[in-house]
């Protein structure tokens, strides 16, 4: 009956032919006497994980119980006549439980226990008088108790006792005479107490076959402490530091089939194994072995399992008497060469183990001498070179691992029966063999995802089988090449698995004799011995052939590759289907071209640099980097249409790929960190609108984006420097998460950027509220708000999904498909770099006027250079022009054919053609130019008067979005006064101070005051303009260089010093509007 885990207070209704009950996991908690009374035949009753708070005296009688489980029942105590007249109970289990004493006579009335388990308990010493009277007693656990010590009398006589059991306990000592009552104990665990030495008390016990003291502090074993052991087939040692292991300490161990010194840091050398032919395993494992001894193979003979991993050997031992060496694990030593017959004498060998050694080549003859070998481990050894037929001896090779190594090719002779191959991170293997050369190859772990795509074939479902009509029964013989002695023998390689010591071999044999002979006749079985059933022969006419051909591998396969190509490694194109190739190409003209654009025109115009002008050109330059980012993914796509698998190493591994991801993560971080700056500064502006003094200056916006190229460099540089790699993937960005701290990389970043949409969103929001809220809402501020939406739009398009799904990615939620984070990575998130320069620039006004001004200023410097170079008036004036071109030379010339160059007068007797003039050094020249260009530094351009009649809309912001900034600000900010108002009949006309600003008219901050330079943008109506026609300006010209006279000198004049006049802008042709009159302004 099963009524485990159903809630039961007390135990259900019983009846007599009840034969088990299992009531575990309930909440009884008493046992009233006669419990079991109703169920006679009761034999087996589990009680574990129940609350026993009491067990009545004679409860359990009435029962023919023979096993119980009181495990996990919160016991302190086992009450005494508990089991009273439980005479046919053989088995008792109470283990995790709170006893910490056993009554005399609780287990008087089980005197048939052969087994009893009290393991992990708090008893501190042997509870002998409650084990007196169990003459029949076979297996006794008291593992994980506080026993501290075994004296001579804590073990009652038990005659019939084989198996002890006392690992994790407290232990320090054992009395030489401590298992004299306990003469036939065949199993003796030690392990995990406080031992210093093997006890002497064993050589009371003849007939020990399975010792175990591992994990305790024995440093000395003495001569003579084992050998009265004749029967001792296991000994384990491990985890103890033997530093004073005695050389004879093993000998004359006639029956000991495996020995264990793992793990002892003070072992330096084997002991000698004289007498001792039997050993099968020897272990020896992470200890301080700097070589074998040289009669190892003359003592064990039948040594067929060798583990000297860990330890500090530089060559391989010298095991050619050890013929029937099966398996040998070198790894984790400072192996060095393989060649010159290192493994000579080894034609048994199965598994040779070289694991994280010191080779470097594999030569030619090295497995010369180990024809039979099937498994070979040659992982992290650094191996540069594998000759060409290394691997021809081995033809019957079925796994190969030579990862983490640096050679350039891998041979594939000798490989052909090949099932599993391991050749993974190798920087240097590019290039890999086709399918063809591995036949039966089932498993393969490349360096490259590249290297599966020609195995992709192979890797795909061909469909559910067909369902087998009947059954048929057929025997598989096993080939020649398998050798039955090296596998149907396991238990006598690691015989502490089956507890067993006798070889099956010739069981095998006859088995497989007697099934091969009836097998036609219609035996019954299939036979795969040592999983070589892929590789046997069916008798003939006993299997169906298909089924045969598909076990020799004739048939369909189905073979795993890892790494997995995906459309981040892809096999046929970069960029998988044509629209997204056409939108990457479209997104990475429009940005080259566009903040290229931008960045020329703000750096060239002759506009003042001030803040917005000046964050703007650090965004175009980021923008201008992601431009060239795409551009590498574009060119590489077209360079590789269709045969992008040949060449995708290559462009991995090489420096165009970490300069493409280097300017890809660098411009997305300055990208980020510069708007986030733009819309700051934009805020404070708008939202401090009265407060002229609290702005941010040209100097501190510097040092703010000198913060930000540092951060962003050091952010591209970082995966140059091992966080995180650009060689991961074809797009070349920094998406490995397979450490912990590419992992924080990659969550930092998005992190922040999701932080700066954040600080853009709320920036926004706030500017919005700001405007709404003013006194001054029209229509102009609504078109302010609809660019504000469109900004906070754009960014949210481009970063939200990528920042959420890259984030969940990070964490093993993957919500799109690679296919769609791929169309996010190379189109969605370079859009933004797209967008920015058409939104903060090219679709300004001012920008429009800027571009007028650079076209006008390329158009007139030929212009320019003449009047620089105080060329003849005759060369300005008569300049074939054509008519109506407005151009500065015809405006500024109108009127004024007869005027001479004031310069003329300045020359020295003889005038221009007076004959040649004095040559002057080069150096002189030089001087001569620098001290005319300081001469000649353009004084600063005053600003007209703004008219007193204008009224001032207060609260208004006439383009804030279009990065404007005050007139006020730009003179303060270079600690000039602002200068005095003109004449409305002044000869020269200066341009106007929203040109001289930024990229567009004033802002808010600047339209609330009548005193501030921004608010002299003129603003006069076409019809007031024409109504001021007779006073307009007209251009005239001046002399470019003037001579200085002192006034009221009479007498000739003092020859003439050559100085320059300060000419002002010339307005050109893009600043044609009207310009009011002095009267006007007054």
């Amino acid at each position: 009956m099963d009524c485990r885990a159903a809630g039961l207070r007390r135990l259900p209704p019983l009846h007599s032919n009840l034969l088990s009950l299992d009531v575990s996991n309930n909440n009884i908690s008493t046992l009233p006497r006669d419990a079991l009374e109703p169920a006679v035949a009761l034999r087996d009753l589990n009680l574990s994980s129940n609350r026993l708070e009491s067990v009545a005296a004679g409860a359990l009688s009435g029962a023919a119980l023979a096993r119980l489980w009181l495990d996990r029942c919160s016991l302190r105590r086992l009450p005494a006549h508990a089991l009273r007249d439980a005479h046919r109970l053989h088995y008792l289990s109470a283990e995790d439980n709170y006893m910490s004493e056993v009554e005399s006579g609780a287990l008087g009335g089980a005197r048939a226990l052969r087994t009893l388990r009290l393991a992990r308990n708090l008893l501190r010493a042997v509870p002998t008088h409650a084990l007196s009277s169990l003459a029949h007693l076979q297996t006794l656990n008291l593992a994980g108790n506080l026993i501290s010590e075994l004296t001579d009398s804590s073990l009652p006589p038990l005659p019939a006792l084989h198996t002890l059991l006392l690992k994790r306990n407290r232990i320090t000592h054992i009395e030489d005479r401590a298992f004299a009552n306990t003469p036939s104990i065949r199993v003796l665990r030690l392990e995990e107490n406080l031992l210093t030495v093997v006890p002497v008390a064993v050589q009371l016990l003849p007939l020990l076959e399975d010792l175990s003291v591992a994990s305790n502090r024995v440093e000395t074993v003495e001569v003579g402490t084992l050998q009265p052991c004749r029967r001792l087939a296991r000994l384990e040692l491990r985890a103890n530091p033997l530093s004073n292991l005695h050389h004879r300490a093993l000998e004359h161990l006639p029956y000991l089939t495996t020995l264990v010194v793992s793990e002892s840091r003070g072992l330096r050398e084997l002991p000698s194994l004289n007498g001792s032919s039997r050993v099968r395993a020897l272990h020896a494992e992470r200890a301080r072995l700097a070589r074998l001894p040289r009669d190892l193979c003359a003592h064990a003979p039948q040594l067929r399992a060798l583990d000297v991993k860990g330890n500090q050997l530089e060559h391989v031992p010298d095991l050619h008497d050890c013929t029937e060496l099966r398996v040998l694990e070198l790894s984790d030593n400072s192996v060095r060469s393989l060649g010159g017959g290192a493994l000579r004498g080894l034609a048994r060998l199965h598994d040779l183990l070289l694991a994280r050694n010191r080779l470097r080549r594999v030569p030619r003859d090295a497995f010369v001498h180990t024809p039979r070998l099937q498994v070979l481990n040659l992982e992290e050894n650094q191996i540069e070179h594998i000759d060409m037929e290394a691997f021809v001896p081995i033809s019957k090779l079925e796994d190969l691992n030579v990862g983490n190594n640096v050679f350039p090719w891998l041979p594939a002779s000798g490989l052909q029966r090949l099932l599993h191959l391991k050749a993974h991170n190798n920087p240097n293997l590019r290039h890999f063999h086709p399918p063809e050369l591995f036949p039966n190859i089932q498993t393969l772990v490349l360096s490259y995802a590249y290297h599966c795509c020609e195995f992709m074939p192979l890797m795909e479902d061909s469909g559910e089988p067909p369902e087998e009509e009947g059954l048929s029964d057929f025997v598989l013989v096993p080939p020649h090449h398998v050798d039955l002695a090296a596998w149907a023998n396991v238990t006598d390689i690691w015989p502490h698995y089956m507890n067993a010591t006798g070889t099956s071999e010739g069981r095998v044999r006859a088995a497989l004799a007697s099934m091969a002979a009836g097998g036609a006749a219609g035996g019954g079985a299939l036979w795969a011995v040592g999983g070589y059933a892929a590789g046997a022969v069916g008798v003939a006419g006993a299997a169906d052939p298909r089924r045969a051909t598909e076990l020799r591998g004739d048939g369909p396969r189905r073979v795993q590759c890892l790494p997995l190509p995906g459309p981040f490694l892809p096999c046929v194109d970069l960029f998988d289907w044509w629209t997204l190739r056409c939108g990457v190409w479209a997104v990475f003209l429009l940005a080259l071209l566009g903040n290229g654009t931008v960045v020329f025109v703000l750096v060239f115009s002759r506009s003042r640099i001030d803040v917005p002008r000046f964050l703007v050109t650090n965004l175009a330059a980021a923008d201008f980097f992601m431009g060239i980012y795409l551009g590498f993914l574009a060119v590489v796509d077209a360079g590789t249409l269709g045969e992008f698998r040949a060449h995708a190493i290559a462009w991995q591994m090489s420096g165009g790929c970490r300069l493409a991801g280097f300017l890809g993560v660098l411009s997305s971080e300055l990208s980020v960190y510069t708007l986030a700056v733009i819309t700051l500064e934009r805020n404070y502006a708008i939202t401090h609108a009265m407060h002229l003094n609290k702005r941010l200056s040209l100097r501190h916006a510097a040092v703010v984006m000198a913060v930000g190229w540092a951060f962003s460099l050091i952010a591209a540089a970082l995966p140059l420097f091992g966080v995180s790699d650009y060689r991961k993937f074809a797009v070349c960005l920094p998406f490995e998460t397979s450490t912990p701290v590419a992992l924080g990389y990659v969550v930092a970043l998005l992190v922040i950027n999701g932080v700066a949409f954040l600080v853009l969103l709320g920036c926004y929001l706030k500017m919005y509220c700001a405007i709404r809220g003013s006194q001054a809402w029209n229509s102009n501020d609504s078109r302010i708000a609809k660019r504000m939406a469109l900004l906070v739009f754009t960014d949210f398009l481009c970063w939200s999904p990528i920042a959420f799904f890259a984030l969940t990615a990070a964490f093993g939620a993957r919500l799109v498909s690679l296919e769609e984070a791929k169309v996010f990575t190379v189109f969605v998130l370079p859009l933004n770099s797209c967008c920015n320069p058409f939104l903060y620039a090219i679709l300004t006004k001012q920008f429009k006027k800027d571009c007028a001004l650079v076209c006008k200023a390329i158009e007139e410097s030929r212009v320019t250079r003449g009047i620089g170079r105080c060329r003849h008036s005759s060369n300005f004036s008569n300049r074939q022009t054509p008519a109506n071109t407005n151009s500065l030379a015809e405006r500024s010339s109108r009127g004024q054919h007869g005027a001479a160059c004031a310069c003329r007068r300045l020359l020295p007797p003889g005038g221009a053609d007076g004959g040649p003039a004095p040559r002057r050094s080069g150096r002189e020249r030089l001087m001569r130019w620098l001290t005319a260009c300081r001469r000649a530094a353009p004084a600063p351009v005053p600003a007209p008067r703004p008219p007193a009649a204008a009224p001032a809309r207060a609260g208004s912001v006439s383009s804030s979005v279009e990065f404007s900034s005050s007139r006020s600000d730009s003179w303060r900010a270079y600690g000039r006064p602002p200068p005095p108002p003109r004449r409305a009949a002044s000869w020269l006309v200066a341009r106007k101070t929203s040109q001289d600003s930024n990229l567009s008219s004033s802002r808010n901050d600047s339209s609330g005051s009548n005193a501030t330079a921004s608010t002299g943008t003129w603003r006069t109506s076409r019809s007031g303009g024409s109504a001021a026609g007779p006073a307009r300006p007209r251009l005239t010209r001046q002399p470019a260089v003037s001579a200085e006279e002192p006034p009221g000198s009479p007498g000739p004049p003092p020859p003439a010093v050559l100085a320059p006049r300060h000419l002002h802008t010339i307005p050109s042709a893009a600043e044609a509007e009207q310009q009011p009159d002095d009267s006007d302004a007054r």
